[in-house]
């Protein structure tokens, strides 16, 4: 959204268009259009946000680590030893993306990964988490019954 188009979200024109918007984008668009409009959010940095969340970070990345390692022995061992340098050499990284582990299921060993404290979760490689990984019940069962 250009700021001008922001400026001018009040015509009648644009009120038609957001007719087909659902409540919950109708009120993202209201209020990217507030921010903006007063000066709280540059259209551009909001942009290049979301262009980064859908182009660089997210699940397409983390795919690309697991091909590489099913590929790649010497990338599997080093990533399994040291994941962060690991996922590094693909270009991956940045914030949340610090302190990688990876892990490695097995016949007999399937791991299932939880954050109890504050929902830590690696978006470099699988992007925003879900809803229900922060949740709550999620995060008590999956300690108390992790099946």
């Amino acid at each position: 959204m250009s700021h001008d188009h922001a400026q001018h979200s009040h015509d009648h024109h644009d009120h038609h268009h957001g007719s087909d918007l659902s409540p919950v984008e109708a009120r993202v668009r209201a209020l990217e259009s507030l921010l903006t409009e007063k000066g709280y959010v540059d259209p551009a940095a909001l942009d290049a946000l979301v262009e980064l969340y859908e182009t660089k970070v997210g699940p397409h990345a983390g795919a690309r680590v697991v091909a590489r390692a099913w590929t790649d022995p010497a990338f599997r061992a080093r990533l399994l030893a040291d994941a962060t340098p690991a996922i590094a050499e693909l270009g991956i990284g940045g914030r949340g993306g610090e302190h990688m582990v990876v892990v490695e299921n097995t016949p007999e060993i399937h791991n299932l990964v939880v954050c109890t404290l504050c929902s830590c979760y690696p978006w470099p490689v699988l992007g925003l988490p879900p809803v229900w990984y922060k949740a709550p019940p999620y995060r008590a069962r999956a300690v108390i019954d992790p099946r």
